[in-house]
């Protein structure tokens, strides 16, 4: 008998910490945003990149991450004085987060590798690394939006 009440407390246990998948994948969300702004940053103040940059992906960049680090923020913060999001408007945000920083993530792979192919302006391994770390900061937190999409949908 405590064997069948030791599993049972351990499946109960378990089922409260699923319900909170979308929290921590909400934090997650949050710190890969940020990573990814913080990157990107630095690398984009570089004088030599300006005269190469395309100010559309540059504005579907910063948009779109700064945008969803606000969005996370919200939510966290609405989470944590007890505010429950209705599923369809947590279905929208993440999957349109899922969206839009996984188009900034390729946006931002792309244009590291027309600014390392380029030899007029030679630009500093150091700012194109940046780049390419907060392209890939912007896919995980894509990957991370998809997987919330996933458990808001199958938990909630």
């Amino acid at each position: 008998m405590p064997e069948e009440r030791g599993s049972t407390n351990v499946v109960s246990r378990l089922k409260l910490h699923i319900k909170e998948l979308p929290f921590f994948c909400k934090v997650i969300e949050l710190v890969c945003c940020i990573i990814s702004i913080a990157l990107l940053v630095g690398a984009l103040d570089n004088k030599s990149h300006k005269q190469l940059m395309n100010f559309h992906h540059v504005g579907l960049i910063f948009t779109s991450i700064s945008g969803y680090i606000l969005i996370n923020s919200i939510i966290i913060v609405c989470y944590l004085i007890g505010e429950k999001q209705p599923k369809k408007m947590a279905l929208l945000f993440a999957a349109l987060g899922c969206l839009l920083c996984f188009a900034s993530g390729v946006v931002l792979i792309y244009d590291w590798d027309k600014y390392d192919s380029n030899f007029i302006f030679q630009n500093s391994n150091k700012y194109l690394d940046q780049m390419l770390s907060s392209g890939i900061f912007a896919i995980l937190a894509s990957v991370v939006f998809a997987l919330d999409t996933h458990f808001i949908k199958k938990y909630d």
